[in-house]
């Protein structure tokens, strides 16, 4: 399969390469063949009235006939398959052959026409033919070279521009494999840690509670303290390397992010089959970045915004996905100060996609604000391709368990 693509490709290029040879010299042989042709017989001493006529017939059929039989060489010999050397004898046979049959086309179509007439020979015509010939295939060649740079430097392009893709997303993917080791570490084995220091706290409350009440109060406010320091920043960061909740997919990553908000905040938000009908022609990456600015627009219309309304939406368009939150709240400045929102913009440029965040306006005046996503979404193949290649380069992630 990887071994039949060049061949296509160079037998493609040899066609391109042989039709811009072919055209190129065509245009010029006509034109060059019948402007010497015409030039010699005019300026030749055709004195005669019938020898002007014959003249000129047999010259602008010389000039018809001979570029047919040089293109009918070109495309045998294919001189834009050699190099140098090899080129250089194909262009001057091709010549030499177009200027003798132009001079034997000339001699029997002038016989043809009157028999009686004698035609001079013209040894300096044949030997501008030769090089009007010559200067026609060359012309042909040089932009059969100027076509193939022309190709190789969109190729090498091409490369560079898919090797430059495929080294991002072999970051992004690192990145996002670093995320949830730290993210399992602090669910697990950090956690883990405090947890047992919480129960020897509390133990050492316990044992000291007799001796001294004064000091087993101070150990169970610390371990109290140790505790919500568990549940809430612990608990939080992790989340934040990684959202765990997207291993079960899209509608539980999102459900996770919505009930966290507090209940004065009213919000409305897909149903389960609506990120179901894509989600599986979403890379693992854009999965995340999906999550990411959800998360980050929740966070917005609190902080910035003091909305009591959200509306997430999310739709599919062609191949384009579209996932767009809005929020009742203060409406953004003109040129907002980006910081979280930056980050996610430039990944989304780097998966292909867009990151706007606009006014929400409602009449003449802005009520709210919008953050919209969109992002391209694979093909079913390709979905299926990078499913297959995933499970066969990454480790299963399986959700930490919880301590």
């Amino acid at each position: 399969m990887t071994r039949s693509r060049p061949s296509r490709d160079s037998r493609a290029d040899a066609g391109t390469d042989h039709r811009i040879v072919l055209v190129a010299t065509a245009a010029a042989t006509l034109a060059v063949t019948i402007y010497t042709s015409l030039q010699a017989c005019l300026l030749n001493g055709c004195t005669a009235a019938q020898g002007v006529g014959v003249e000129v017939w047999a010259a602008v059929g010389a000039a018809v006939v001979a570029p047919v039989v040089m293109l009918s060489a070109v495309h045998v010999l294919r001189p834009e398959r050699y190099r140098y050397l090899a080129r250089f004898l194909s262009v001057v046979a091709i010549a030499v052959g177009a200027a003798l049959t132009l001079a034997a086309a000339r001699a029997a179509l002038a016989a043809l026409l009157a028999p009686d007439a004698v035609a001079p020979a013209r040894i300096g015509e044949y030997i501008s033919a030769t090089v009007a010939a010559a200067c026609a295939v060359g012309l042909g060649l040089v932009q059969v070279d100027v076509a193939r740079r022309i190709r190789h430097a969109e190729r090498e392009q091409s490369i560079a521009q898919a090797r430059a893709a495929g080294l991002v997303a072999e970051l992004q993917e690192e990145e996002l494999r670093l995320r949830y080791e730290l993210a399992e570490t602090i669910h697990g084995s950090v956690q883990g840690t405090f947890v047992v220091m919480e129960a020897r706290l509390r133990h050492l409350a316990l044992s000291t509670q007799h001796a001294d009440a004064g000091i087993a109060g101070e150990l169970h406010a610390v371990a109290a303290q140790l505790e919500r320091l568990r549940e809430n920043e612990l608990r939080a960061l992790s989340g934040r390397l990684y959202p765990v909740d997207l291993e079960r997919g899209l509608a539980s990553a999102v459900r996770a992010l919505v009930v966290r908000l507090p209940p004065s905040v009213a919000v409305t938000a897909p149903d389960d089959a609506v990120f179901a009908a894509f989600e599986g022609r979403l890379s693992h990456e854009a999965r995340v970045l999906v999550v990411r600015v959800i998360e980050d627009a929740l966070s917005n219309a609190l902080r910035h915004g003091s909305a009591d309304h959200v509306i997430i939406t999310a739709r599919e368009s062609g191949s384009t996905l579209h996932v767009v939150v809005s929020n009742n709240g203060s409406a953004p400045p003109a040129t907002p100060s980006l910081s979280g929102l930056a980050r996610l913009r430039r990944r989304a440029q780097v998966l292909g996609g867009e990151l706007v965040l606009e006014p929400l306006h409602g009449g003449r005046s802005p009520t709210g604000a919008r953050l919209t996503l969109t992002l391209p979404t694979l093909s079913l193949e390709d979905a299926r391709r990078a499913a297959a290649s995933a499970g066969a380069t990454a480790a299963p992630r399986t959700p930490p368990p919880a301590p």
